[in-house]
């Protein structure tokens, strides 16, 4: 009775650790978006160099995603992730202290190689530390930890901002990273360490290559023209940058990343669907404050508070799907939560001046309610086919893959919303003037880019369907 007493406490303290860490992990990336319009004001930029403060953060820890196997297995996952807890604390502080965008976008990088680090090193903590019939409730509660500070933080961000201003909402990470430090420290367990294990370099250089040029490519393209000599070569070196790496991993004997593991088909459509499925989640988490606050003229407060509701019943939904986890096939929770979150997203491609808090609120409700169903499931599916001493790449591939891509949309959809304004200044010039017209072009763009974000998401509802054990489905 006390054993199982002890084995209790032992998981519970766990997922705290994991939790808390997870949470101060993503907790900026939700809270900074309702800030952009304050700190291009107070910082004299524009949207082109301030979604950077996002798109950098995200390229960060797409970037250092790769490495995390090699330092996992290096100086143990539980080593590291302490590490990457103090750096996110200490770059938290840097963020409120920084004086000018440039500074704040180099601090946010920093943040962001330290998040990328925790998220992956706390889901192989999960599949090394917890018994395997209570891994699916642990990914449950991770998928919370990952997916509530993003929702809540818009919010959050948006009373801290009104209230103290944007630099607030760095400051305020601090006490939470002292206490997740000192929860890791004391509750998670030691991992064993591979002292003999090298760091590829060359392929660490070719992945970061063609991770920067990729997002260089997307996110300036508008700037420089997507077909000028200066982006092509952007374009060309990104790719020749991904397939040098993707040739030198099959080639090496220690590879950064063991790309084999995607020879199992369920991870490689579960890391397809995550990467969907972050499109989706972070175009609205990027595209809703912006439209409320630019075209609406809401506050930094108002345009958080729609996110909220959302996120409190994206938290319910995601634990009872852990605790549904065996009773059924847990694909069709995949299933329901691509069509929720692709319904959603075509509603927000036909807003209006005048559509109302309530039904964007409602419509980001469907949207959190059908992330909440699908993200944990696919995590627990994919990884449920891969070896256990192959969990420390696997999660790194399928993190570096999410990261990237949501980088990378972010990047593409602050360039369509800017390039779209812009067309629709134009055509609007006659027919309304000053503010409105401002406003009025801001809200056709807007529903431009969220368009791009159907067309793209709606691909996960076939996909999702592949989900399916072949016992049930004969796939």
């Amino acid at each position: 009775m006390e054993q199982l007493k002890e084995e209790k406490d032992s998981y519970l303290f766990i997922i705290l650790a994991i939790f808390l860490g997870n949470f101060l992990a993503f907790i900026n990336s939700g809270t900074v978006n309702v800030a952009l319009p304050s700190i291009m004001r107070e910082l004299h930029t524009n949207l082109n160099s301030v979604q950077w403060i996002l798109t950098g953060f995200m390229l960060a820890i797409g970037t250092v995603a790769p490495v995390v196997g090699f330092l996992g297995n290096k100086f143990g996952y539980k080593q590291i992730y302490v590490f990457a807890l103090v750096g996110l604390t200490i770059s938290s502080a840097l963020c409120g202290l920084a004086g000018n965008i440039v500074t704040l976008i180099i601090f946010r990088i920093l943040q962001g190689i330290c998040s990328g680090i925790i998220q992956i090193a706390t889901m192989t903590i999960i599949y090394q530390s917890v018994k395997k019939e209570k891994q699916a409730m642990a990914i449950s509660l991770w998928t919370v930890s990952i997916m509530v500070a993003p929702a809540i933080g818009p919010t959050l961000g948006g009373l801290l901002t009104n209230s103290f201003g944007w630099k607030a909402l760095f400051f305020s990470c601090i006490p939470v990273g002292i206490i997740a430090t000192l929860c890791a420290i004391f509750f998670i367990p030691s991992s064993k360490k591979e002292n003999t294990v090298s760091l590829d370099i060359i392929g660490l250089l070719t992945v970061v290559i063609g991770n920067v040029s990729f997002l260089m490519y997307f996110s300036k393209g508008s700037e420089l023209g997507w077909s000028s000599a200066s982006a092509i070569a952007l374009l060309v070196l990104g790719v020749i940058g991904i397939v040098l790496f993707i040739w030198r991993e099959l080639m090496a004997k220690e590879p950064l990343l063991n790309l084999r593991v995607l020879k199992y088909p369920k991870f490689v459509l579960g890391t397809l669907l995550n990467c969907l499925i972050s499109i989706g989640l972070y175009s609205s988490v990027y595209l809703i404050p912006l439209f409320m606050e630019e075209a609406q003229g809401a506050s930094s407060f108002m345009s958080g508070f729609v996110m909220l509701p959302g996120a409190l019943i994206m938290i319910v939904v995601t634990i009872i799907t852990g605790k549904f986890n065996g009773k059924f096939d847990s694909a069709w929770f995949v299933v329901c939560g691509a069509v929720l979150l692709s319904v959603a997203t075509w509603e927000f491609s036909e807003l209006k001046m005048n559509t109302s808090i309530a039904s964007i609120t409602l419509f980001m409700i469907v949207r959190y309610i059908g992330v909440g169903l699908a993200t944990s499931p696919i995590a627990t599916i994919s990884m449920s086919v891969i070896p256990q001493e192959q969990i420390g790449h696997a999660t790194s591939i399928s993190n570096w893959l999410r990261q990237a891509v949501s980088a990378l949309s972010i990047a593409v959809f602050s360039s369509i919303l800017a390039a779209r304004t812009q067309t629709h200044l134009l055509e609007l010039k006659g027919h309304k003037f000053g503010e409105a017209l401002k406003q009025g072009a801001f809200l056709l763009a807007s529903n431009d880019t969220f368009l791009v974000a159907f067309a793209i998401l709606v691909f996960s509802i076939p996909i999702s369907f592949f989900m399916f054990s072949r016992k049930q489905n004969n796939l």
